[in-house]
């Protein structure tokens, strides 16, 4: 049997912001990670499971790693131009409007959020 054991956040999730039927399944099916997930995002932001998936991107080592992520899976760097990137400015361009990161307390690594 798994850990039945629910944290503070779970509990207040489960009580004010599982508000649809969607939200609940969601939540029933997802596995202690995402429950985690979902729980801290309600805890700071007032999200429901529903609204988290857009949202959230992922749990990275690092802001650096997701930008650099984000690069690639754009297709920035498709050109002769690449040695000249400055993936600090992108990361700090990326952070100071687009997203925001959260200590992920479940795998210690950082939660990226983007803004809405």
């Amino acid at each position: 049997m798994g850990n039945t054991t629910l944290t503070r956040m779970e509990t207040t999730l489960i009580r004010y912001g599982l508000e649809t039927y969607q939200d609940v399944i969601d939540f029933n099916r997802a596995d202690e990670h995402a429950k985690a997930i979902f729980s801290q995002l309600f805890d700071a932001y007032a999200e429901t499971p529903s609204q988290s998936y857009y949202t959230y991107q992922g749990c990275y080592k690092s802001e650096e790693e997701f930008a650099a992520d984000l690069v690639n899976e754009i297709g920035i760097l498709e050109s002769d131009w690449s040695n000249y990137f400055d993936y600090d400015k992108w990361t700090n361009d990326l952070f100071e409007r687009d997203y925001t990161s959260l200590d992920c307390r479940k795998c210690d690594e950082v939660m990226i959020v983007r803004y809405e």
